[in-house]
């Protein structure tokens, strides 16, 4: 019997192999002219869709950040006297591929500095990566950068982590590595750190968080699914993922999507009425080549569960695709669609920061991509000195694109040239955009303050 067992359980698994192939060469063979097209811009409505960003250039990144902040009615506008703040920053690349480091830290004083603060800050980030110790506190925090610290006598993003919780004073701040639920085909790959000493790629193994069950770790919502047609027999779809993690500091529980919670006395979790979570998302800008601009509006890469999907091996992400892989292989700027998903069902940042100290785009001359990532290299840095703040990531972005990446002498125009309907960021934005339902297209409605 329990070899007439195997021998069925062996013809299920071929049958279902057989089934998946002849589905995908049909997807191949019958994709939607839809899915690859540009999209339309919808239109504006001129109340609704105004917007205001604020521009400060040329200064040390510190004071760029506090130049952008005046104009929209400083940190207070936006951070309250109890209130948790989280603050997102960029850490899976180092050198322009990281927020840069003194930018952070101003904006962690200037919360901390808020009169009457009595609340708390947690730093956080998902790398994507995880030490041998299972932090997630990897890559940009341990990995020394040659551009974006700027801060005398530190190399890394990491330097924040002793600068803050060794202070005599005892500042309420703590950092939170946040890791993936499942693991990686990608796990083995060279991720420009062959040795691993920075993090090896995937999540822990545990899998999503179960109905009832009450841990850190990322909640997997499979009746939130994010999906489009993509041919007459497939659609390209990915599980909508979100956070939650612990404080260090306070004990806190910070569930993304559901707000605070605090533990009682069985161990429980109970919401948390009488406190804000505020949420500050500092950014990079710089080209990419799947969405022709990486800024304000992809920057929630760093927070979704990319193991919820192809190429993760989580039984559950079986037929899914992760978030990077929405629109493979020739509609990558599809990843739009999800990340816009995310904002508008998890939460979305109460005030963006686009830190453009340095930039990346691709240089003149021969250039490997395979073994060249501009995020890294010093031929595709270019110094901009440059922080855009505001509350439209799409209006930052419309603004971004034209006065740092155009300008910066890269050679990849056909990415990022708003004026190009073809370009990956204009098919990106616009369809960020219509997912979103809100977000600014139209620089006529866009109030640049120049700081």
């Amino acid at each position: 019997m329990l070899k007439a067992g195997v021998v069925v359980a062996g013809a299920a698994g071929v049958g279902y192999a057989l089934r998946r192939s002849i589905v995908a060469r049909l997807d191949r063979w019958t994709q939607r002219a839809d899915f690859t097209a540009t999209p339309p811009l919808l239109p504006h409505d001129p109340e609704r869709d105004r917007s205001r960003i604020a521009v400060a250039r040329g200064g040390a990144p510190g004071d760029n950040v506090d130049a952008a902040l005046a104009p929209l009615g400083g940190i207070e506008r936006f951070v309250g006297p109890r209130d948790v703040v989280i603050i997102k920053v960029s850490a899976q690349w180092w050198n322009q591929g990281m927020t840069n480091v003194a930018a952070a830290r101003r904006v962690i004083e200037r919360v901390l500095a808020r009169p009457g603060f009595s609340g708390e800050v947690i730093v956080f980030e998902n790398t994507h990566f995880r030490l041998p110790d299972g932090s997630g506190l990897s890559r940009a925090w341990t990995r020394p950068s040659d551009r974006n610290v700027d801060v005398p006598g530190w190399t890394r993003l990491g330097d924040l982590i002793p600068h803050f919780t060794r202070r005599e004073d005892r500042p309420p701040v703590s950092f939170v590595g946040l890791v993936d639920a499942g693991a990686s085909a990608l796990a083995g790959d060279h991720w420009f750190d062959p040795r691993h000493e920075h993090g090896v790629y995937g999540g822990d193994g545990r899998g999503p968080i179960a109905d009832g069950e009450e841990r850190d770790g990322y909640h997997w919502d499979f009746s939130e699914t994010f999906s489009v047609p993509r041919s007459l027999v497939e659609s390209a779809r990915t599980p909508l993922t979100w956070p939650v993690f612990t404080s260090p500091r306070s004990g806190l529980v910070v569930d993304l999507r559901r707000g605070l919670f605090q533990k009682d006395a069985t161990g429980r979790r109970v919401a948390v009425a009488d406190r804000k979570l505020t949420w500050i998302n500092m950014t990079t800008c710089n080209e990419h080549l799947s969405t022709g601009i990486t800024a304000a509006c992809k920057s929630p890469m760093g927070l979704v569960d990319m193991s919820a999907g192809a190429l993760g091996t989580h039984p559950r992400a079986r037929g899914y695709l992760s978030l990077h892989y929405f629109g493979r292989p020739n509609a990558s700027w599809r990843m739009a669609g999800p990340l816009a998903h995310f904002t508008k069902k998890v939460r979305a940042p109460d005030l963006y920061l686009a830190v453009a100290e340095w930039i990346a785009v691709t240089p003149p001359g021969a250039w490997d991509s395979e073994r060249q990532d501009i995020r890294l290299e010093e031929a595709s840095a270019r110094r901009a000195r440059t922080v855009v703040a505001g509350t439209d990531p799409v209006a930052i972005d419309l603004w971004c694109a034209p006065n740092l990446l155009m300008p910066s002498g890269g050679v990849r125009r056909d990415l990022w040239d708003l004026d190009d309907p073809s370009s990956f960021a204009v098919k990106f934005l616009r369809t960020y955009r219509q997912v979103m339902g809100r977000g600014t297209m139209d620089p006529a409605l866009i109030d640049v303050a120049q700081a």
